[in-house]
């Protein structure tokens, strides 16, 4: 079986309808292009995806029991919240902080059961949704950081590009996906398609690289290569392999002319080399990022309840920037070991189903790599209430549910096909 690029047209493709099933199809389609703005909440995205998820539980959704271990975890997780907010309740926002990562993790368990039926069809939509709000997301960083519009400075933070989002080190990373998308899918184009393919990934990699978020080039750059590398192990033939790598090294000097040809830009050549220093004054030293880590796992170990959203801030004077040890210290031993688990099993189901022959292999891959690369960012970040993070996760739970679903089917025999002793 050839694989495609996650965005070539699937062979089954079908049109949408004007029916009940066409028009819930399109309300997630219009919430995941509407994931560009989220300047306010709840966002649009947020209240097309509720109703999205109560049309579809009203008009007929099915458990599958594949998806049982994953919707314990999630509630485990959010039970641990709840019941360590009974410490902090009395304080600000801690019971709306609550309330919202509660929200997120629904929407991550919709994505897990839209994917899990009709999956090729469905991932097909939400790459190419995806890949258009990763677009405007991409012009409004360009177009906000060059100050081409009035009022461009409410596109930037710092003078760093955030498109519509609130932060830029959310924003960059909500990008990598179409990212990884778009150079998957020229790996397979013709040199035409690959040309206007080119249009949409410069704007997408310049959004990256203009939110000056170190984070997100690293989690760009590691995302690609493991998309590449399994882009290359299910090649069919050793030309495919050796195209995808003659690709991969055109791409890399593309994206070196660009970044050399945006390093001519003054403002952007010196926010680039500050940014690019792997040690900033707030990473290293007493009072660090890293030193912070320490006293959080420290207090962690000594409090099964946790201590409460918020808290560790007040008592340290810094956030806990990062999601395992939030997890301990906001939901509770419950909570941290409940999502410590869910990573681990996301993460094994991901090696055992990825590179299974499906019609949906490409994207699986590419949510494969920009999820597995985000938990990894996720040790230095709070990644905890960003939509996109419980996207990726939903997503790849529903095609882990497709992809046992689909080897089961092909390993039935068909009628007059001879029994194997």
């Amino acid at each position: 079986m050839s694989d495609a690029g996650a965005l070539q047209p699937s062979s089954q493709g079908r049109p949408l309808v004007f029916t009940v099933e066409g028009f819930r199809q399109g309300l997630v389609f219009v919430a995941i292009l509407s994931s560009f703005y989220v300047q306010f909440e709840p966002a649009p995205y947020d209240i097309l995806i509720v109703t999205a998820f109560a049309l579809f539980a009203f008009t007929g959704l099915r458990l599958p029991r594949a998806l049982v271990p994953f919707l314990l975890l999630v509630v485990l997780y959010q039970l641990g919240a709840v019941l360590t907010l009974t410490q902090v309740l009395d304080r600000e926002n801690t019971a709306r902080w609550t309330l919202i990562g509660a929200f997120l993790a629904v929407t991550g368990v919709f994505f897990a059961f839209y994917l899990a039926e009709d999956t090729d069809e469905r991932a097909r939509r939400i790459a190419k949704a995806w890949l258009i709000a990763g677009t405007i997301g991409g012009v409004l960083a360009i177009v906000g950081y060059f100050h081409l519009i009035p009022f461009s400075e409410k596109l930037l933070r710092y003078g760093r590009a955030m498109g519509a989002f609130k932060d830029p080190n959310v924003y960059a990373p909500w990008l990598v996906f179409p990212a990884v998308l778009l150079i998957q899918t020229i790996y397979s184009s013709t040199l035409k398609r690959t040309l206007l393919l080119m249009v949409p990934l410069g704007f997408i990699v310049a959004g990256v690289l203009l939110s000056f978020s170190r984070g997100a080039w690293g989690h760009l750059v590691a995302s690609v290569i493991v998309m590449t590398a399994l882009t290359v192990l299910v090649a069919p033939t050793a030309g495919r392999r050796a195209r995808i790598l003659v690709t991969c090294v055109a791409a890399a000097g593309a994206a070196i002319v660009l970044i050399v040809g945006m390093l001519q830009i003054p403002a952007v050549q010196k926010l680039m080399v500050q940014r690019a220093s792997l040690e900033q004054s707030y990473d290293v030293g007493h009072g660090g990022r890293f030193a912070n880590h320490t006293i959080g796992w420290r207090m962690a170990l000594e409090e099964p309840l946790g201590i409460g959203i918020f808290q560790f801030a007040k008592k340290v004077g810094a956030d806990v920037h990062n999601t395992y040890l939030n997890g301990f210290l906001s939901y509770g031993w419950l909570g941290g070991l409940s999502l410590l688990t869910l990573a681990v099993l996301t993460l094994a189901f991901g090696f055992r189903y990825v590179l299974s022959p499906t019609p949906w292999r490409p994207i699986f891959i590419c949510t494969f790599s920009s999820w597995t690369i985000l938990m990894v960012e996720a040790a230095v970040i709070d990644v905890d209430h960003w939509r996109h993070q419980w996207m990726l996760l939903g997503m790849m739970w529903g095609f882990f549910v497709a992809t046992e679903a689909y080897e089961r089917r092909r390993a039935i025999p068909g009628p007059g096909a001879t029994a194997r002793a």
